[in-house]
């Protein structure tokens, strides 16, 4: 990569908070080097993405303030930054998503006006990359039809969006059929004694419940997945930490199986010695990589079947606050988890409703239910070949890059720069993220998120 003996473009494409730490990280550690980064979001706010970007004041991060330093160099960055803003708050506390949008906003923002590197905010979407081979560039081209040049692109997509379940829906024909409840408004006009039935019983199915609970919905809410299992609560700080993992992390040629079972031994061990599980699984991640980068393919498809829908649950845990109010739901009979099949959904002729034909587990026969308004709530897409992202297709088209063997993600060298079809790694295209899916698997949270921004921008600069 160039030096910046002469000013450096660095463009990067997403403005949630991967793109946006990228940003200031290339601000704050540029130097003297003359650089110039352009941040593309083709949202109405920068520093938010979806998950900060919520309108809903009730959603709560789901993770404590302790723990969601933007900086990794600063570890109470941002529960410092809380404290100012609520003096109570406190290593424990989980606050909400708005609150931590207004701090990453904040963060680009103070960065921005003290920094001599020039932050340009647009909000163009970047459509297509076409390689300059003779200029050593990238040109980079816009839904508005604009042409811009840069040194390096930053490929900080974030989540795809849901896929349809299989089979089910064709789009455009489902009225009331909301694919992605992040940008639909679905719970606009509601009658408020509706049923709402929830496709997925994760996060998002989380999120929604709270959401409608907030808006005063008093009528039922069905949540239906195979497994009927939501996200397990956070507890407070254990007192007595699981400190090792010298047998999982010791693991030379994993399986999906042996490292379930391996978990689930230390985890029964743990509790018999009174401690948590959640130490143990947090024990995980800090070779969770390493581990999914041991799987061989086909384990990780059978990861991915058989475990990932178990280990979700219990890795991306809820704030307390939050369990207590779905258990109250589902207590007070407002909230059902149906462990069910999805089968059909189709138009209902007498009603014009949706008519949803489910199996529930265990039963033999098929059930129907019609509702006004269906959410699909299975979380972000496991194949980014499925998804309309037309820079993607782009990418994918001019063979600039391509997608794993498993989809998840693209296919990355270890710096993070995009592989060819050819197998050559083009190192003036990154990805950071979920873009990093199928070659790191844990590569969603902050913890993780502002050590690649971090290296990335020192990458860059280099």
């Amino acid at each position: 990569m160039k030096p910046c003996d002469s000013e450096q473009v660095v463009a990067v494409i997403g403005g949630g908070f991967s793109g946006t730490m990228v940003a200031v990280q290339l601000a704050r550690l540029a130097g003297t080097r003359r650089c110039r980064v352009i941040l593309f979001e083709k949202g109405n706010r920068f520093a938010r993405g979806v998950a900060y970007g919520t309108t809903c004041e009730q959603h709560l991060l789901n993770v404590p303030a302790g723990h969601m330093s933007a900086l990794p160099d600063e570890p109470s960055h941002f529960l410092d930054w809380l404290r100012r803003h609520d003096p109570d708050a406190h290593a424990g506390t989980f606050a909400s998503r708005q609150q931590y949008g207004n701090y990453l906003e904040e963060l680009l923002g103070s960065t921005a006006g003290t920094s001599p590197v020039e932050i340009e905010l647009s909000n163009d979407e970047v459509v297509d990359l076409v390689e300059e081979p003779s200029e050593g560039s990238i040109t980079l081209k816009t839904a508005r039809g604009n042409s811009r040049r840069a040194d390096h692109v930053v490929l900080a997509l974030g989540h795809a969006p849901p896929q349809d379940p299989a089979g089910l829906v064709r789009p455009g024909h489902l009225p009331g059929y909301f694919a992605n409840p992040w940008n639909s408004g679905g719970l606009e006009g509601l009658d408020p004694s509706d049923p709402i039935p929830l496709i997925g019983t994760g996060l998002t199915a989380v999120d929604l419940v709270i959401e409608a609970e907030a808006r005063g919905h008093r009528g039922p809410i069905h949540a239906y997945s195979r497994h009927g299992i939501l996200p397990h609560r956070h507890q407070a700080a254990p007192s007595r930490v699981h400190s090792g993992h010298t047998d999982i992390a010791g693991m030379h040629t994993p399986t999906a199986r042996s490292l379930l079972k391996q978990v689930r031994s230390e985890a029964r061990q743990w509790q018999a010695e009174g401690g948590d599980w959640r130490s143990v699984i947090d024990g995980v991640r800090p070779v969770a990589q390493t581990l999914w980068r041991g799987l061989a393919e086909p384990e990780r498809r059978r990861f991915l079947r058989h475990v990932a829908p178990r280990w979700d649950v219990h890795r991306h845990r809820i704030a307390p606050q939050i369990d207590d109010r779905i258990q109250a739901a589902r207590e007070g009979g407002q909230f059902e988890v149906v462990a069910a099949r999805v089968l059909a959904l189709e138009v209902d002729e007498a009603t014009r409703g949706i008519r949803m034909r489910i199996r529930p587990r265990g039963a033999s026969e098929d059930e129907s239910r019609v509702y006004r308004r269906v959410f699909n709530c299975t979380g972000p897409s496991r194949d980014i070949r499925a998804g309309s992202s037309p820079l993607l297709k782009a990418i994918i088209r001019r063979g600039l890059g391509q997608p794993g063997p498993l989809a998840l993600g693209l296919d990355v060298g270890d710096s993070g720069a995009l592989i060819a079809p050819g197998g050559r790694e083009n190192a003036r295209i990154l990805a950071i993220g979920p873009l990093l899916k199928e070659k790191l698997w844990e590569t969603t949270a902050i913890r993780e998120l502002r050590v690649q921004a971090a290296d990335l921008a020192r990458q860059i600069l280099s």
